[in-house]
């Protein structure tokens, strides 16, 4: 790049301060220089059901223009950072007219004090290509001038001259009241600038801020003692002494000094690089106290040290140590309070989350609400694979939206939970909030990252199954115990089936290892004001079941952030676009491993069904043919944002965030005629096509203004004002075919010989205005202050708005000088209490207004309505009071940290069903209960570091959550067996178990007046007097991190405490029944009058099903399911500088990770995490990886 400026077409340059044009043909002619002048410089110069993936073209399409923008912006900021050499010549040059010529053809930019380049004298040039530090060397040289490079920016500043002889600057020399103009840099330790770092004068209220390029100005007396801070970086605090600063303290934010008064250590210390007035450079160092941790609140940013609620951040660090697909899985363990439960490991299937226990008593309604870049995202389950007349139910259950966005594309997630932090959101915040910030480009350096790991998962923990010879003595004791002969129909016990045959049918059909893959690029770069962010991925997730096929998926994404040449309008844009396919067997063989271990085979030597298996029963499809149905889920999102923001003045600054989210999801589901026996001429009628389209959009607009001010000496007031308008359109369709006349008609549902459809659309709008007010005095006391006005589309007219706010206050007393005199070892002490109240409409759209659906048939020729519900246009808000006491203590220079956490939660006027008797038409009516719960707990954690030397490093984490829930007021209106007063609502009423009779063999049971008898079929409901609580009585995690030179080690336990239903419970039939095995645990059954034992005799009647109906509906089939669980263990090793260097890489790492590796309970059979025997239990997985940074 050689120009400077251009007239007419062709490249001009300065001589003599006249324009001189050049040409490619003709080279540019300079006067020779006059005698005592300076000399200057002379220098030479897809079909449906296919098992192939590739990223769908739709990707590319909706890709096209953000490409063409993105494309743009790559070529400018590469040919910024690339031009490095310098084209001019000339004479008697300007210190100014040079600069303009490096700007142009560099990219870089001068900064310096007002009248600097005044005092400068003119230079000669003739630079053909010249690199741009010895371009430097030579204008400055015999100039009162010096310069220093700082990222892309060049400070000038006047030379400082030398001290008289024998005399030096002093700290405490009086200031002199003259006005110093002060200009510089701030710099992060790897040398990128930084924005939003306060510099502020002890004592006043003046100052500046660094802007997007690291600069500031501002102006000094001598004496002035200046205050550098900025969230998550360690403060530095400097003197002007009249000439240069000098450092007061670069002590880390909690004031980690020993006793002596120096600092701890040197580690994560601000420097200070130039104290030239003219050129100050500061570099700032990451503060390594999980005290200054940065968090995401509403809107905005603070600190751990500075925040007076309850928020957990868990970085991108601590996620890509687990090799998941979903998210949620990666928090188990690790945020106090939040309570993750996956519902099965079937790959996209659903998970349970729960915010400090139950205080409603609508299943379901509890989901935190989950925020991503400042849109609203849909985290709960989606309705598909829920169709449970044609067994898919137990395959997805419903999935989780979170399975649709990459974990690796997320830089932190920031979960908040107290009313102080959620109360901001007014309706939606009753049961905390999940707030999910993607990555984006901060360096303006480029940088090409890849991340690619492979693996394998396996089932996890099952219960383990008879063998033959185990099952055949069973069956026969249970014949005998009836006093019955081996029948004609007991082919496993009369010969029919053979008895050394063994087939261990879990291992059959779903005992396979399924490969596992998935491989992330990204690349970054920039310029000054323009940094970029495109990266993308593929997944690639095998079944474990023996079945065909996988789920896959493919992601494009972007992030751009720019800002003008003043830094005062900056604009922030990102988007991500997800294509998944999942086209596994929609059906979970989890039961089908029950089958007699002596059964005939499931397949023909040939692979085919072996259909003679399946006996006389001609519509049978026999088990193995379940893995003939027809599936494909294609699910697409897409979640763009864009924030706008605009400083007019320095206290002031105006921000617009706009978002977009669209789910989109496509299910089709078949039953083709290979389902059916080939014998049954009767298939063709029976096949089966449902197609499912689901689809939710939902857009969201909030501006907000903020304005921040110091009072006094001390005080830091910010005040923001805003408002939020959200939009959600959501419709999910259905079209289901039967009796088609060819298979490959089965996509097309309406090609079916009958069609029933169903249709549902519907459409939620919420507007909301708040305020938020936070003053902190003295860097001690704090006031947290919000306010919320909401309006909703889920309530009738003249009951949808609703006021919401929260206070809250905290003191580090910490910093009160009495403490930190006497109690050195304590370096961080903090008390906090919030209240406040929250709102909630977790309930469906419309309810306050009837609705009506079109009926399948007609009357007289013309279509008919059916009501769909009754309308309540009384609904009104839930409103929940929270209130929240904290005490966050450091001691000896944070290494341990600790925070305790007591809450209260009172959940009023809560939205419900109020089941109607069948003669109304109707099964319930929705209406606020007058029921009140209150849900109370304390949460624990702590942070250490337990050792920390030149080559070894060891650190821990611990958390611990106690929820308890109490139902304080029921109305006798609201009717459900299980609720009872002063009990949770998490329970169930169940009749007390006795165990098993040793006489008799039996199960035996305690009635309501405290006969204990076995069965009599005597027992009701008031005989059931026992209650037990299902939801967990504690819960938390345990994280050790290990390191070793370039060699870590991290591994993760996480420990739940509660109450599940058994293997035994979960056996709707008992052992002895022809055509089912069971689990070991039946050999511990009773034998002989006198024997001790929990299982009862075994029997082959069908009346054994009524006492098998008794016992689920006891004490008896529910145990204590306490577990520990060695969630995830990562191994990384990473290169040294040397070798990367070598390479030619930038960083480069290998990893190895195992997922869910192993279970310590005393649970009998099942998986104490989803203890469901009918589902998946969650996958163990093996991964390893390599991560290279270019």
């Amino acid at each position: 790049m050689n120009l400077i400026s251009q007239k007419n077409g062709l490249p001009t340059t300065f001589i003599n301060n006249q324009i001189c044009c050049k040409s490619m043909q003709k080279k540019c002619y300079c006067p020779p220089v006059r005698a005592g002048q300076h000399r200057g410089i002379a220098r030479s110069a897809n079909d449906g059901f296919s098992k192939s993936f590739r990223i769908r073209t739709k990707i590319m399409r909706a890709m096209k223009l953000t490409t063409f923008l993105l494309t743009a912006a790559f070529i400018h900021a590469h040919a910024a950072s690339m031009a490095q050499n310098v084209t001019i010549s000339g004479r008697n040059l300007t210190l100014k007219q040079v600069f303009t010529a490096i700007k142009k053809q560099t990219g870089y930019v001068l900064l310096n004090q007002k009248g600097v380049l005044a005092d400068a004298k003119p230079v000669t040039l003739a630079a053909d290509n010249l690199p741009l530090r010895d371009l430097l060397n030579d204008v400055f040289k015999n100039q009162p001038l010096e310069y220093v490079i700082e990222g892309k920016t060049i400070l000038v500043s006047r030379k400082l001259l030398p001290a008289p002889s024998g005399q030096q600057a002093s700290p405490s020399a009086p200031p002199v009241a003259t006005f110093i103009p002060v200009k510089g840099f701030i710099r992060s330790p790897n040398g990128q600038p930084l924005a939003g770092v306060n510099l502020v004068i002890t004592g006043t209220n003046k100052g500046a801020i660094s802007v997007a390029n690291g600069s500031f100005s501002f102006d000094v007396n001598t004496g002035d003692v200046i205050k550098v801070s900025a969230i998550g970086f360690a403060p530095l605090t400097l003197r002007f002494t009249g000439n240069n600063f000098q450092v007061v303290s670069s002590e880390l934010p909690a004031k980690r000094k020993s006793s002596g008064g120096e600092s701890a250590s040197s580690e994560g210390v601000s420097k200070l690089i130039s104290g030239n007035p003219s050129a100050l450079i500061i570099q700032l160092a990451l503060s390594t106290s999980p005290i200054d941790e940065v968090q995401i609140t509403a809107y905005g940013t603070t600190t751990k040290r500075f925040n007076a609620g309850n928020i957990t951040t868990v970085t991108s660090k601590e996620i890509a140590k687990n090799p998941v697909n979903n998210v949620l899985e990666a928090l188990q363990g690790k945020v106090p309070g939040l309570f993750i439960q996956q519902v099965t490991g079937q790959p996209g299937g659903a998970f349970t989350v729960r915010m400090r226990g139950s205080a409603n008593l609508t299943t379901g309604a509890t989901q935190p609400l989950i925020i991503v870049d400042g849109v609203r995202y849909p985290g709960g389950t989606l309705p598909l694979s829920t169709n449970t007349s044609y067994g898919t139910e137990n395959f997805l259950q419903g999935g989780s939206g979170l399975n649709y966005i990459n974990p690796n594309d997320i830089e932190s997630i920031d979960v908040l939970k107290d009313v102080d932090a959620t109360a901001i959101y007014g309706s939606s915040g009753a049961y905390g909030v999940i707030l999910i910030t993607t990555k984006k480009s901060r360096a303006a350096q480029q940088s090409f990252n890849a991340n690619i790991y492979t693996g394998i998962s396996v089932n996890g923990q099952t219960s383990p199954l008879l063998n033959t010879d185990q099952y055949l003595m069973l069956r026969r004791e249970a014949l005998a115990n009836d006093k019955l002969e081996v029948s004609a129909s007991d082919n496993d016990l009369n010969g029919t089936w053979p008895a050394d045959r063994y087939t261990n049918w879990r291992k059959e059909f779903m005992g396979k290892s399924a490969a596992t893959s998935n491989a992330n690029f990204s690349y970054s770069g920039g310029a000054q004001h323009t940094t970029y962010l495109i990266s993308g991925s593929l997944r690639d997730i095998g079944n474990i079941q023996r079945h065909k096929g996988s789920n896959r998926d493919g992601s494009l994404r972007f992030a751009l952030n720019t800002s003008s040449a003043n830094d005062k309008f900056t604009m922030g844009i990102t988007g991500t676009y997800l294509s998944s396919k999942n086209d596994m067997v929609p059906y979970d063989f989890s039961v089908s491993a029950l089958t007699p271990p002596n059964a005939p085979p499931a397949y023909n030597k040939d692979g085919s069904i072996n259909w003679a298996s399946i006996g006389s029963d001609l519509n049978s499809s026999g088990t193995a043919s379940n893995a003939n149905r027809l599936y494909e889920n294609t699910t697409n999102n897409l979640l763009a944002n864009a924030t706008l923001t605009y400083r007019p003045i320095k206290k002031i600054t105006l921000r617009s965030i706009f978002g977009y989210n669209t789910i989109n999801g496509k299910e089709l589901i078949g039953y083709p005629t290979t389902v059916f026996n080939p014998t049954n001429t009767q298939a063709p009628t029976q096949t089966v096509g449902i197609l499912h389209q689901y689809n939710t959009r939902s857009f969201t607009i909030s501006p907000y203004g903020e304005f921040n001010t110091l009072i006094g000496k001390k005080g830091d007031l910010s005040v923001k004002l805003g408002g939020e308008l959200n939009n959600q359109v959501t419709y999910f369709d259905e079209i289901t075919g039967t009796g088609f006349p060819s298979d490959a008609l089965l996509n097309n549902p309406s090609a079916g010989s009958s069609v029933t459809t169903n249709y549902n659309l519907t459409e939620y709008r919420s507007i909301g205005m708040y305020g938020i007010i936070k003053f902190v005095w003295d860097e001690k006391y704090i006031i947290d202050i919000n306010t919320r006005r909401d309006g909703s589309t889920k309530f009738g007219p003249g009951r949808r708005i609703g006021n919401f706010g929260s206070a809250a206050l905290a003191w580090i007393f910490s910093s009160e000088k009495l403490i930190s005199d006497n109690l050195p070892w304590l370096s961080f002490g903090k008390l906090r209490i919030s209240s406040g109240v929250v709102g909630g409409d977790a309930i469906g759209d419309f309810r306050w207004l009837g609705t009506y659906s079109v009926i399948g048939g007609s009357y007289d020729g013309k279509v008919g309505l059916t009501p769909n519900s009754l309308p309540n246009p009384l609904l009104n808000w839930e409103r929940n009071f929270n209130s929240e006491a904290g005490l966050e203590l450091g001691f000896f220079h944070d290494r341990l940290t600790t925070d305790f956490s007591y809450y209260t939660n009172r959940a009023g006027n809560q939205l419900l069903g109020q089941p109607l008797s069948s003669v109304t038409g109707y099964t319930s009516y929705t209406l606020n209960s007058d029921a009140l719960i209150r849900t109370s707990g304390m949460e624990i954690s702590l942070s250490s570091i337990n050792i920390k030397s030149r080559d070894f490093t060891w650190s821990t984490r611990f958390n611990i959550s106690i929820p308890k829930s109490k139902l304080l007021r029921l109305p006798s209106s609201t009717q459900n067996a299980n609720y009872v007063l002063n009990k949770p609502v998490t329970g169930k009423l169940l009749y007390k178990y006795n165990g098993v009779n040793p006489e008799t063999g039996n199960y035996s049971f305690t009635d309501a007046k405290g006969n204990v008898s076995d069965y009599t079929g005597g027992l009701t409901q008031a005989d059931k007097t026992e209650f037990v609580d299902l939801a967990p009585k504690y819960f938390g995690g345990l994280q050790n991190s290990f390191t070793y030179k370039r060699l870590t080690l991290d591994f993760t336990f996480n420990f739940t405490s509660r109450t599940g239903m058994n293997f035994l419970g979960q056996t709707p039939f008992p052992f002895g029944l022809y055509g089912l095995n069971g689990s070991t645990i039946w050999l511990r059954r009773w034998q002989q009058p006198g024997d001790i034992t929990d299982i009862p005799k075994l029997s082959s009647q069908f009346t054994s099903i009524f006492r098998q109906t008794l016992l689920q509906n006891s004490t008896g089939a529910y145990s204590d399911a306490t577990y520990a669980r060695l969630q995830n263990v990562s191994i990384r090793y990473s290169f040294s500088p040397e070798v990367n260097k070598m390479l030619h890489l930038k960083n480069l790492s290998v990893y190895v990770q195992g997922q869910n590796l192993l279970t310590i309970s005393k649970f009998d059979g099942l998986d104490p995490e989803n203890l469901n025997a009918g589902v998946i239990p969650p996958l163990r997985i093996f991964t390893t990886g390599i991560n290279v940074t270019l």
